[in-house]
């Protein structure tokens, strides 16, 4: 009975330590795309803004701008997604995942960011965007877009889902297909959803293309799922005798290893792996590496149950010259400041002079495996020059220490990218835009139940009275003075201008009738309909801004209107029908030729050749004058 107890309290400790890992903000969000001179603003860099990289941690109060041209992704545990347009700046408040439930805060001073939100079923979920006017809260699974507008608007688009929004005068509920815009005095309107821009088709393309990503869940770890987009777009999973199912990456470049690509920056007191691969987050983060000849690098993930992130699962040698380090085989103790799962001391609950490291490692055998690098290259991230490092600290039996490397960190250690410049932030300050009520946002309340308010104490939670339009509402993000009653309006892009039926009335050019009518004018006449002024042509824009094109009433060049001339007959049988120079078409005679058009009365067939008939006798005469008057006269 007391072995029994025992058991089920050992089993008990275990998953209590593993709900515990997942409890702190370690792994969970990072940045998963980075477009353009996008800026990050960490602990430790203070109030400097340092330049951003693929696979950044983040943590709360680290904040992320994204200047102009440029865009950013941030993922979350649990395939949530927060991207970020141009001209965005976004704090994480609040971010916590753990056994009963996952919520994620997220401020937003000005821009525009676009949530893809999926709730856990084990789990109550909750994500909530602050802005300086309302907040914006989901709880199940949800798509939309909030947009800080430069007039002092905010837009909440719902695209599935709901969306509850409030302000402190109270809170509202916004559905699939709607969009809710408040002011700076707190007018509230909902409108159905207008034409997608081209920043929501740009987002709804990335979440199909992260949705049809589905081998590597497979093999994967449920709390890993959410990463079997990068896997499945960047290797293939392979079966190893030793590990089962394993994954291999196939977009590498030569002479590549495991914790090569990239760079150890200082985050909230650690060394933390920043890989450059875009695949590189959970292959460097979780699991470890082994290597088979045949069949190369492979990563063998962790098992169900024992997901524990890690700033990076390898073992270290440093001297006061050169730092070298080997990535951890399978069953390898880590040795960190924190628990990490099975086969992992925590230094912080031991004395790190009892512990011996016997630095016999199955990695450290491999070709490349082992990387080592000058002590400053290490601080800085820069290519030291100067004499190679030692070959393979590891073999030479070289002393090692537990843990991470005992070197202070400098400036440009914090600095993700260390040699990229950082342009200077602009301060935006759209007109009728507060700054004092977007203070304070990180420090919001979160809703973490629907019966919860944001802004009052009480708990007290009153309607929002919102007005209701059956009229969807421009939102573009071309036009930065959008609501500036003094800026000229660009009528070219204003939709609302460009319907059918509002066209200011015009008068059309009469069209000059030709005396002789035939075959040819018939023709004409219908390329000229076809040859519209641009007022009258639909989607064409607002018609006052344009001014009519004379030269639209004349044919062509070379297809000037010609009276019709009498058809020829050739001597081989064939009727050779007058058309523009270099044109011939030829009908084979059967039977009586077709009446002009207005001869219906003739009862009896006229043949143009036959020389008794007068009508036929003028028509030739006739189409002789005219080409006698051009100068073109018949072989």
């Amino acid at each position: 009975m007391k072995r029994m107890l025992a058991i089920v309290g050992t089993v008990m400790v275990l998953l209590i330590l593993s709900f515990d890992a997942f409890a702190n903000e370690r792994g969970t969000a990072r940045l998963s795309l980075v477009t353009g001179d996008v800026s990050v603003m960490t602990q430790d860099t203070g109030s400097e803004w340092n330049a951003a990289t693929i696979n950044l941690p983040l943590w709360p109060g680290d904040r992320v701008w994204v200047p102009r041209g440029g865009r950013a992704e941030i993922q979350f545990l649990g395939r949530t997604y927060v991207r970020a347009d141009e001209d965005t700046e976004i704090v994480l408040s609040k971010m916590q995942w753990d056994r009963d439930s996952s919520i994620f805060q997220v401020g937003l001073s000005e821009g525009r960011v676009y949530v893809t939100h999926r709730a856990s079923s084990a789990r109550s979920s909750v994500l909530q965007v602050d802005t300086p006017l309302l907040s914006v809260t989901s709880y199940d699974d949800a798509r939309y877009d909030v947009y800080v507008r430069g007039d002092g608007y905010v837009d909440v688009s719902v695209f599935s889902g709901v969306a509850y929004v409030e302000s402190p005068r109270g809170r509202t509920r916004v559905d699939r297909g709607d969009m809710m815009s408040v002011s700076v005095d707190d007018y509230a309107e909902i409108s159905p959803l207008g034409p997608r821009s081209d920043w929501i088709r740009w987002n709804e393309s990335r979440d199909s293309r992260l949705a049809r990503y589905r081998e590597s869940s497979r093999y994967l770890p449920p709390e890993l799922d959410c990463y079997s987009s990068d896997l499945d777009e960047s290797g293939r999973w392979i079966y190893v005798a030793d590990y089962g199912y394993v994954w291999r990456p196939t977009v590498v470049v030569a002479g590549w290893a495991p914790y090569r690509h990239g760079r150890w920056v200082w985050l909230r007191g650690d060394y933390v792996w920043i890989s450059f691969d875009p695949w590189g987050w959970a292959p460097h983060h979780y699991g470890r590496w082994a290597f088979r000849v045949g069949f190369g690098w492979f990563w063998v993930p962790p098992a169900v149950n024992a997901v524990y992130w890690s700033p990076g699962f390898v073992a270290w040698i440093s001297t006061p010259t050169y730092v070298s380090w080997v990535p951890l085989a399978p069953r390898e103790i880590y040795y960190g400041y924190g628990y990490y799962g099975p086969y992992s001391v925590n230094l912080t609950k031991v004395n790190v002079k009892n512990v011996t490291v016997t630095n016999v490692y199955v990695n450290a055998r491999v070709t490349n495996a082992v990387t080592v690098v000058h002590r400053d290259a290490f601080l800085t991230g820069r290519k030291g020059k100067g004499e190679p490092g030692p070959v393979n600290p590891f073999l030479r039996g070289a002393p090692g220490a537990p843990g991470r490397p005992d070197i202070r960190p400098a400036k440009t250690t914090i600095m993700p990218l260390s040699e990229k410049a950082v342009a200077t932030r602009p301060v935006i300050s759209p007109p009728g835009y507060d700054r004092i009520r977007s203070k304070g946002l990180d420090q919001r309340r979160v809703a973490v139940k629907r019966e919860i308010s944001v802004f009052r104490d009480d708990g007290r939670i009153d309607p929002l009275p919102v007005v209701k339009s059956a009229k969807p509402r421009s939102v573009t993000r071309d036009d930065r003075t959008a609501g500036d009653s003094s800026a000229p309006r660009d009528r070219t892009r204003d939709r609302s201008l460009q319907m059918p039926g509002l066209q200011r009335d015009t008068v059309r050019q009469p069209v000059p009738e030709s005396p002789v009518r035939g075959p040819a004018f018939e023709q004409t006449r219908r390329e000229d309909r076809s040859v519209a002024s641009p007022r009258y042509a639909p989607g064409r824009g607002d018609a006052g801004e344009r001014e009519p094109r004379k030269e639209s009433l004349l044919p062509p060049r070379g297809l000037e209107r010609r009276p019709a001339v009498p058809n020829d007959r050739g001597g081989d049988g064939m009727i050779r029908h007058n058309v523009p120079s270099g044109i011939e078409r030829e009908t084979k005679i059967k039977g009586s030729l077709p009446r002009p058009r207005g001869t219906e009365e003739n009862s009896v067939p006229v043949r143009p050749g036959d020389a008794k008939n007068p009508r036929s006798s003028l028509k030739k005469e006739s189409g002789r004058k005219f080409l006698a008057e051009r100068g073109t006269f018949p072989r």
